[in-house]
């Protein structure tokens, strides 16, 4: 009964995701324009950061989900940063934007702070534009080279969609499939690595199981440079398979931590040293996944944190 309380069918919750939906479908609107170059750095506009998407965020935040904060004070006060996260929710990426909200009310919308999103997020009219005009930029390396020359914090998730959308049961398990570009991006320009975790993110729905064989034998993964394809149980639909349907989210608690940095040197021979790479990698992702395992230990239960 305290599940079904908590759930978007309640008339409280139902109003509250109403109006972040309509709230987001302004934002959206009042974003959208044409000829945008996705790579550009000003492209990143903090007037509406600060008159639109961040009020928005902070509302989500402190009214559907719930949103906490562990030890902000371990994020360095400047950049080049690398602040590398687990990653979940699928394409609505609720973590992604609870996280962007803190990042705003640490720093304000001034200070630069990219995020390196899936390229088939850049295909979505609409939606493209205002991931452009909040910082989001295609992933690649060269975009995160130019994040970190110019002195901002590059938010990175090694996990991509694969993490996004791997199944429930393994939510609370850091999943980088062994990809190290973040590593590589620190030492080249001698920036800290700061490690961001949370729970919750990753349960706005249940995936059951997420199929690289489905991707292929669908085309997918040859449409869409997806991966894996998930089956997944949620709102409205009931039981539906890929990331591109668009869903209601449970009002999950989501709560972050932040690690404390790890500071590597400006050292691009470093970069290409794949032993001392692996070992930094996986001494990353071990303290991580510790993390993950103290703030899933405090969860009582899914969702209702």
């Amino acid at each position: 009964d305290r599940f079904v309380r908590l759930t978007p069918r309640t008339p409280a919750s139902r109003t509250v995701f109403l109006y972040g939906v309509v709230s987001l479908t302004v934002v959206i609107a009042i974003a959208g324009r044409s000829s945008m170059d996705y790579a550009d750095l000003d492209l990143r506009d903090p007037d509406f950061i600060r008159e639109y998407a961040a009020p928005l965020m902070k509302w989500l935040g402190t009214h559907y989900f719930r949103t906490s904060y562990q030890d902000s004070q371990n994020v360095p006060k400047e950049g080049p940063v690398v602040v590398v996260a687990n990653h979940g929710g699928g394409p609505i990426m609720p973590d992604v934007f609870m996280l962007a909200a803190k990042w705003w009310e640490l720093f304000g919308p001034e200070v630069p702070a990219y995020a390196m999103v899936h390229d088939i997020a850049f295909t979505l009219p609409g939606i493209r534009d205002f991931l452009g005009r909040i910082g989001a930029m295609p992933a690649s390396k060269e975009n995160a080279s130019r994040v970190l020359a110019a002195g901002g914090y590059l938010l990175a998730f090694p996990g991509g969609e694969q993490e996004a959308q791997r199944p429930f049961l393994k939510r609370d398990t850091i999943d980088f499939r062994g990809r190290t570009g973040f590593i590589t991006a620190a030492l080249e320009h001698g920036a800290p690595i700061l490690p961001v975790v949370n729970v919750g993110g990753h349960e706005v729905y249940m995936t059951l199981l997420s199929s690289a064989f489905l991707a292929r034998i669908t085309g997918l993964k040859a449409l869409t440079g997806l991966k894996e394809l998930p089956i997944n149980v949620g709102l409205p639909w009931g039981l539906w398979p890929t990331a591109f349907l668009p869903y209601l989210p449970l009002p999950t608690k989501i709560t972050y931590r932040a690690g404390k940095p790890f500071h590597v040197p400006k050292d691009p021979a470093r970069a290409k040293d794949r032993e001392y790479v692996e070992h930094l990698y996986h001494e990353v992702t071990s303290t991580m996944q510790a993390m993950v395992d103290d703030l899933s230990a405090e969860r009582r239960l899914p969702v209702i944190g």
